[in-house]
Formats: C-alpha cells, structure tokens, sequence
C-alpha cells in the first residue's frame, strides 16, 4: 500500500466519462426505480393549492390534472383529454367530476366517462373509454396519490407522529432543481451537519448540533435509521434519524440544545422527497410545531408553505447568491452536485456509511421487484397507526467514548423493540433502558 501523495495538477488527466446510476435515478413509469416508486402513496399537492380550478402537476415524470369536484372528491387525472388530447388543466370542475373544455367530454374521479360530449348518452363510447386516472386521499392539509397498478395498491399510512395531538401539522411544499437520490440520502448523512450547518456556515440547527458526535447505522421496521450519540455540558444526548422507504424522513428537534432531560421525543418534520422528473423534486410535508420541540419559540408558522420553510438553506430564494456562497445550505451542496449526482464520480469514504447503506437498501427493493417480489407495505390495514422511530433523548450523565456508543445503542434498540407500544409506554421504556445503563455502566 502506497504512502505517497498523488502528483497535483492532474485536471487534463482526469476521466471526464462518467456514467450516472439509472437504476436510482431514473424515475420514469417502465424504469427501474420509478416502479418501485409507484408502488406507494405519496404526496403531490398541499390541500390549499386545490382551488376551483384544476391543478397541473408534475409526479414521477408524468403530467396529471388535480382538483377537488363540486362534490368534494379529489380526482387526479392525466393531462390530455383521451378525445383529442386538449389538457383538463382548462376543464371544468362539475357537480361531479370534471369536463374537457374542447368538446365537452365528462369524466369521474375514477376516469370513467359519464358523457362523451355531444354523442349519445351511455352510447358505446362511454362503455370503451376510460381516461386515465390515480386514486387520491386528502390529509391534515396534503394531498396523497398512488400511482402504481390499481392490484398492488396499498393501504393509505397514517404515521405515529401524524396521530399526535400534541402538536400542530403545518404543510409545506420545497421544490428543488435537481434527482430525488442526492436530497434523500442527506438524511442518512449525520456528518454533514458538524461541517456545512456548523463549521463552515456558522450554527445554523442549534450548538449542540455542531459537536462531535458517534454515529452508528442499522436497519428498522420501516428502513433505516442512523444513532447519533453526543455529550453536552453534563448530558448524553441520542438521537435516531429514521428514512422511510422508500423516500419519507423524519428527523427531531430542528434547534434541540440537549440542555435538560428527556426521553423519545419525537419529529419535527415529516417529509416526502417525491421525484417530480429525473432532475427536479418536490419536498413536502408537515413542520410539526410544539413548545416541547421549540422550546425558545424559534419556529416560525408564517414562515412555513409553498416554497417556503422556517429554518435556513432549503430554498433557492430565501437569500442571496453572494449569502447562499458565505453561508450554505441543504440547497446548495444537493443542487451544486449537478441535475443528477455521478455516482461513478465519487470518492466514499468511512464517513459516507450511512448514504451507502441508504442506497443498498433501495437497491436491494429495487430489484426485488424486478425479480417478481412486491416491496413491504409500510400498513397492514387501513386506519393502522404505523409507528417510526424518529426521537430525541437526553439523559443525565457523563460515559466514555465506548460507553456512550453502547448507550446509544441501547437506545436505539429500546426505540424498535417498543414499537407495539402506545407512545406513553415508549416514554417510559426509553427512560427505564437509560437509568438501568447507568447502573450498570
């Protein structure tokens, strides 16, 4: 094994060909990955962009028409009218459904045709042409479709932290110039954060944030999740970050300081990283606001909607380039990478080991598929309450390295092993698992 240095200057030398990773990336209806996509709700819209008019929106690489009838049900057809192609975008929303401006042809949510315009009433045409269409569910203000085949639809999930009254669910919507994979994979990369939201730009989620910290990684019920396991003042502070597969996160506290106890607390935001093409995506999800989250009341609701959200570098507008250059984000490392990242350009390191878990899993999804295998349902059964594992625990103590990795650990498996807990129950098992380390440490 060489211990010299490369030679500088190797720019002109350097290989210019390289190839993207499709089998991620590419999201189109017929690829790989973008099967594997389809097979799960995800949300397209936030319940306030749904007007009386119809809405032209982007999923997954294809064009589709949102709106809510007269009647109150959402429908979500394709774009082009199935006569001759004029998009519903200029429909009209009727008692029930919606009719093409063109010649007045008429369809259900479902596609069906109720009336093919000036043709005879439930004449032949109606009983041969279906437009179409995806089912759709409305939820504490978002907008959720299934896009894959009609067979392998899955029940609607409902989260834990969604069914928590102890906070406020604000919508938000982010859209960003670039694949779905490189901003996904951010949250499984912990180490990110002591460099670009602390050292380089300055504390940008919160001190504590900024400090070492050890990381473990390890698969859950739902995906993954990475153990991030700090000490602060007299404190240990163990936080779990989980990615849902195929493309949800969750994350704690966005300014947590770690400066009092606390067992399993939970997510601030809930988010989905929905691929709207091959380069460009929409973010979108609820802020969950709380006092308990935001305990020195930085958080700001007004701040939080359409391409907007209350805390720094997720927008292309919130500042200027010469501040973004300064003080970078989450926008810019994703975005600067290029409309999609070149895997076959990078350099991983041991730092990296939770995004290339992160792509192994849906790797490993992926072709499962392929193979013939319909991925994990994240429900059972509509109505299911699906728990996460997202949470926050700060504890009184002072461990060593190796006792701190052990108690993160421990932690982590208290918070999986109690997923058929009530919430309440999961408190305190969390609590009983840290005091019963201390013990015994």
């Amino acid at each position: 094994m060489t211990t010299e240095r490369p030679q500088g200057f190797q720019g002109y030398h350097r290989r210019h060909d390289w190839q993207e990773d499709p089998e991620l990336t590419h999201i189109d209806r017929g690829t790989e990955c973008g099967e594997y996509l389809r097979r799960y709700w995800h949300p397209v819209a936030m319940t306030d962009e749904v007007t009386g008019l119809p809405l032209l929106v982007k999923v997954l690489g294809e064009e589709l028409v949102l709106f809510k009838d007269k009647s109150g049900e959402f429908g979500l057809l394709h774009k082009h009218c199935s006569h001759r192609g004029a998009s519903l975008e200029f429909g009209i929303v009727a008692d029930h459904g919606i009719i093409c401006c063109y010649h007045g042809w008429h369809y259900a949510v479902d596609g069906t045709l109720i009336r093919a315009g000036s043709e005879r009433q439930n004449g032949p045409i109606c009983k041969k042409v279906v437009h179409g269409a995806y089912p759709v569910i409305e939820k504490d203000g978002l907008v959720f479709a299934y896009l894959g085949p009609f067979k392998s639809k899955p029940p609607f999930p409902v989260f834990d932290t969604q069914a928590d009254s102890g906070v406020e669910k604000v919508p938000f919507s982010l859209s960003t110039p670039c694949n779905w994979l490189q901003i996904y994979e951010n949250t499984q990369d912990p180490v990110h954060v002591v460099h670009l939201h602390s050292n380089v730009s300055g504390i940008q989620f919160g001190v504590a944030s900024g400090l070492d910290q050890i990381i473990e990684y390890q698969d859950s019920p739902l995906g993954m999740i990475n153990i991030q396991t700090r000490e602060v003042g007299g404190f240990i502070w163990s936080r779990t970050v989980e990615s849902i597969l195929p493309n949800a996160n969750q994350t704690g506290a966005i300014w947590e300081e770690a400066d009092s106890e606390k067992f399993f607390q939970r997510s601030s935001v809930l988010r989905w990283v929905v691929p709207v093409d091959n380069t460009s995506t929409r973010t979108i999800g609820w802020r969950y606001l709380s006092s308990e989250l935001d305990p020195g009341n930085q958080g700001n609701r007004s701040h939080i909607g359409k391409e907007s959200i209350d805390f720094i570098g997720q927008t292309a507008t919130e500042r200027s380039h010469e501040e973004a250059q300064r003080h970078p984000g989450d926008y810019e490392a994703q975005v600067s990478q290029g409309p999609i990242a070149m895997h076959d350009r990078e350099n991983l390191a041991s730092s990296d080991a939770g995004v290339a878990r992160l792509r192994r899993l849906l790797r490993r999804r992926v072709t499962e598929l392929q193979e013939g295998h319909e991925p994990p349902r994240q429900a059972e059964r509509e109505g299911e309450i699906v728990s996460t594992y997202t949470q926050d625990t700060v504890f009184l103590a002072s461990f060593s390295s190796d006792q701190q990795r052990a108690f993160g650990q421990t932690v982590a498996n208290t918070v999986i092993r109690s997923g058929d807990r009530s919430p309440d129950e999961r408190v305190l098992m969390v609590k009983q698992a840290c005091e019963t380390f201390a013990r015994r440490s």
